[in-house]
C-alpha cells in the first residue's frame, strides 16, 4: 500500500520498494492532517514521461480516501510524478509534486517460478523476526516504556506543528516515543514505531466519557433604557457585575432631500388654484389674523375686555338685538392706486358708521367663476365702513368683480 500524508499544499509518501509488472495489486491510502482539505472533491494524480510517451493515472479517492485494487493502478519501471487536486465550488486546491520509484520486477531476469523455502528456512526466518521484535520490545523496556501498568507511563514528549516539522525535530526516535502534532488542542499523537521505522499517527487522544454533571442555572440578561445590562439566574447564584454596554454616539446622518413646498403640499391634499394665488393668500395671512385678533376689525373674536361702547355684546344679542343683511357689489374695474395697497369704495344703502359687519363673498356661479373669486376675495385684507359707504384694500387688484354680503348686528 502506497500511504500518502497531506498537510495543506505538503505531500510526503510512504511505500514499500514498488515492482513493476503487478496486476491490479497497487492500493493507495491518503491521510489527510488539518481540514484545508474539508469539503473538496480529492484526486491522486500519477505521471510518467519518457521517450515512448507519457503514461497518466488520474484516480477519485473514495470515502475513505483510498484507491482500491479494482482502479487498476500497474505502475511501470521508472520514476514517477505524484500530487494530488482538489476541487469545491470553483476553487482548487493542489500538493507540491513527488517522485516515487518503479523497480523492475523479477520477471525480466529471474525464472518464473522460484523454489519454495524448506521449513527450517521458514523456522529460521520466523525465529530471526522474533528475536528481532524481542530485541526492540527489550530497549523499550529498559527506556522505562512500559513501567506502570496503569498508563501514567505514556508520555508526550512534546508538539510540533506539522509531521514534517517532528522529523525534522527528532531526527533519531527511540521506540514508543510519542509526540503531538497541531498548532492547537485536540492534538494528533504520532509514536514511533521501532520495527517499520516509521511515525505512526494514532489519532487525537481521547479519555472516557464522564459522568453527566449537575443541572446549570440559566442567566437571562436584561437592558435598561440607559444602557445598563444585568443578570438574573434561577439556580441561586451570584450573577455578574452589571455593565454599561452603551457605545459611543454615532456621527450624524448625510442630510434628507428638501421637503415638498407648502405650494405642493397644498396641492397634494387637494388645492386647486395657482402657485402665484397660493403665495398670494399667504402673504395676506397676517392681515386676516390681524382681523381676528384682540382689538381687530372682525366682532368674530370678540374678548370681553376689548368690547367698545357700540360692539355687539351678549347682553345686546340676548335683549332684543337685531341682524341686518346688505349686498354690495365690488367691481373688476373699480380699484384705484398705482400700486398696493388698492383700494375701491361703494355706496350701501343702509349702512351706518357704528357697523362692524361681517364680510363674506358670494358664491352662486359656476365651479371656475366661484373658484376665481374665492381667490380675488383672499386679496382683500381690510373693509372699512362710514355711513352709507364701504371702502375695500387689497394688496393686489381682484381680476372678477366680488358679490359680497355683510352682515350688521345692532341692538
Amino acid at each position: 500500500m502506497i500511504e500518502l500524508y497531506i498537510s495543506g499544499q505538503s505531500l510526503r509518501i510512504y511505500t514499500p520498494v514498488i515492482a513493476a509488472d503487478t496486476l491490479n495489486y497497487l492500493t493507495v491510502q491518503a491521510w489527510f492532517l488539518g481540514d484545508d482539505w474539508e469539503g473538496y472533491t480529492r484526486w491522486v494524480h500519477f505521471r510518467k514521461g519518457n521517450s515512448l510517451g507519457t503514461e497518466i493515472f488520474d484516480l477519485l479517492l473514495d470515502g475513505n480516501n483510498q484507491i482500491t485494487e479494482d482502479k487498476g493502478l500497474n505502475l511501470t519501471v521508472g520514476e514517477w510524478t505524484v500530487y494530488l487536486s482538489g476541487n469545491r465550488e470553483g476553487s482548487r486546491l493542489t500538493t507540491a509534486p513527488v517522485i516515487i520509484t518503479v523497480k523492475e520486477s523479477g520477471l525480466v531476469d529471474a525464472p518464473l517460478h522460484a523454489l519454495p523455502l524448506s521449513v527450517a528456512e521458514q523456522i529460521a526466518n520466523d525465529a530471526a523476526a522474533a528475536l528481532a521484535c524481542a530485541q526492540e520490545v527489550k530497549a523499550a523496556a529498559r527506556a522505562g516504556a512500559f513501567d506502570g501498568r496503569d498508563g501514567t507511563s505514556f508520555v508526550i514528549e512534546g508538539f510540533f506543528d506539522t509531521p514534517e516539522a517532528l522529523e525534522e525535530g527528532v531526527p533519531s526516535p527511540a521506540a514508543g516515543q510519542a509526540y503531538g502534532v497541531g498548532t492547537e488542542a485536540p492534538y494528533e499523537i504520532y509514536i514511533w514505531d521501532g520495527v517499520n521505522s516509521q511515525w505512526r499517527n494514532n489519532g487525537e487522544i481521547q479519555g472516557a466519557r464522564g459522568s453527566t454533571g449537575d443541572p446549570g442555572a440559566t442567566f437571562r440578561p436584561s437592558v435598561d433604557a440607559d444602557g445598563n445590562i444585568s443578570w438574573t439566574n434561577d439556580g441561586g447564584l451570584l450573577n455578574p457585575a452589571t455593565q454599561n454596554i452603551r457605545g459611543p454616539a454615532g456621527q450624524d446622518g448625510e442630510r434628507g432631500p428638501a421637503g415638498a413646498s407648502a405650494y405642493d403640499a397644498a396641492v397634494d391634499a387637494g388645492y386647486q388654484g395657482t402657485e402665484a394665488t397660493f403665495n398670494t393668500a399667504l402673504a395676506a395671512m397676517p392681515y386676516h389674523n390681524a382681523r381676528h385678533l384682540p382689538g381687530g376689525a372682525d366682532p368674530i373674536s370678540i374678548q370681553t375686555d376689548n368690547l367698545e361702547n357700540g360692539a355687539v355684546t351678549a347682553a345686546k344679542l340676548s335683549s332684543g338685538a337685531v341682524s341686518t343683511i346688505l349686498n354690495g357689489n365690488l367691481t373688476s374695474t373699480g380699484w384705484y392706486g398705482a400700486e398696493a395697497p388698492y383700494s375701491q369704495s361703494i355706496f350701501l344703502t343702509g349702512m351706518r358708521a357704528s357697523d362692524t359687519p361681517i364680510v363674506d363673498v358670494v358664491l352662486s356661479g359656476s365651479f371656475e367663476t366661484d373658484k376665481k373669486r374665492l381667490e380675488d376675495f383672499g386679496q382683500i385684507y381690510r373693509i372699512a365702513t362710514y355711513d352709507g359707504t364701504i371702502t375695500a384694500y387689497a394688496m393686489n387688484k381682484p381680476t372678477v368683480a366680488l358679490p359680497l354680503r355683510f352682515l350688521c348686528i345692532r341692538k
